[in-house]
Formats: C-alpha cells, sequence, structure tokens
C-alpha cells in the first residue's frame, strides 16, 4: 500500500511541472508584527523554505524538527523560513509559531502566491509541508511535496531524513549568486 501511494505522489510531483534544479525566484511573506521577509536578505546561505498550514499535523511536527536542525546547523549557513498559507494564517500563524518553538522566521502569505513560487497547479491539491532547498547559489535544488510519504512516517525517521536533506545541501560549495528575473513577492495581507 506504501509502494502505491508513493508512486501515486511520485507522479502528482510529475504532473505538477516544477523544474528542478531551477534559479529561485524573489518571494516575500509577511510575519507577525507587519515586517516582510524576502529570500534575498538570505543570500549566500542554505535556505529551507516550508509551507504550512497551520492546522496539519505533518507541518506541525516538521517545524519542531527543522528547528531543532536550525540550532545545529545556523551557525553554518541554514536559514529556515516558513510560510503558512491557509485561510486566516495571518490570525493562526503566531500561535503555530509559539506552539511549535520556532525561532526561525515563519510568516504568512497568499496561497496563490505559493503555487506560482513552487510551479504548481492551482488545479491540483499541495501536500503539505512542502520543502524547497536553496543553495547558497540560489538554486531551487529540491521540492518536497507531503507528510510521511516523503520523511517517514515516524519522527525518527522524518528527522533522519530532513537532517540527510540539510547536510548534503550544506557540503556544496557556495560561489556567486544569480539572480531571478520573476519575483514572486507576497503583498502585505490587509
Amino acid at each position: 500500500m506504501r509502494a502505491i501511494a508513493a508512486a501515486l505522489l511520485l507522479s502528482i510531483g510529475m504532473m505538477s511541472g516544477a523544474t528542478i534544479p531551477r534559479q529561485s525566484a524573489e518571494y516575500g511573506f509577511e510575519i507577525p508584527g507587519g515586517k516582510q521577509v524576502l529570500l534575498s536578505q538570505h543570500k549566500g546561505k542554505v535556505i529551507m523554505l516550508g509551507f504550512y498550514l497551520t492546522t496539519c499535523p505533518h507541518c506541525k511536527d516538521t517545524v519542531k524538527i527543522i528547528e531543532k536542525l536550525h540550532k545545529q546547523y545556523g551557525s553554518q549557513g541554514f536559514q529556515p523560513l516558513g510560510v503558512c498559507i491557509n485561510d486566516m494564517a495571518k490570525m493562526l500563524t503566531p500561535d503555530f509559531i509559539k506552539e511549535q518553538g520556532a525561532t526561525f522566521p515563519i510568516g504568512y502569505g497568499p496561497r496563490d502566491a505559493a503555487y506560482g513560487y513552487l510551479q504548481h497547479p492551482t488545479m491540483l491539491q499541495l501536500y503539505m509541508p512542502t520543502l524547497v532547498i536553496i543553495d547558497r547559489k540560489g538554486q531551487i535544488t529540491a521540492q518536497y511535496m507531503g507528510g510521511d510519504l516523503i520523511f517517514g512516517k515516524d519522527l525518527v525517521e522524518r528527522e533522519k531524513n530532513l537532517r540527510k536533506v540539510v547536510e548534503d545541501a550544506l557540503k556544496k560549495p557556495a560561489g556567486p549568486a544569480a539572480t531571478s528575473k520573476k519575483p514572486v513577492v507576497a503583498k502585505k495581507a490587509s
């Protein structure tokens, strides 16, 4: 059964049409308090950009794991960022951050801007959490959709798999960052 589910997820990922690797466009989101966060503010770092729903159990578990990795690898250039894209995210994100104990920037943004950044068709469901790995040169080197099907069924396996993703990304040498011509920046929520 797990093999069927994994094959289905893989085929959905292929249908999404996301090009990997690709140059990351600029992307921005708002954090509680109204400050705008842009990917370009973290130029030269390995970025793990997570898209979450504040009500998703896999998202909550993933944020807790990423927080551990942030504490361990932050000094080596690892920068996680998170965007909540569900309805009423502006109102729900502060509690989501507090409940997960996240110290890295997590904010909120429009769902359609996230779908555009991810090159994901709006008519297909986006499995959450969705994580994007951006190398030090600004290239999206990986894009992962889904909970236990990608990262592991239990928290120990998920942490091990996410740790490997971060460690592998940090091993790649830094180089000059390329620029993208198509910005995808979330507008301030009203």
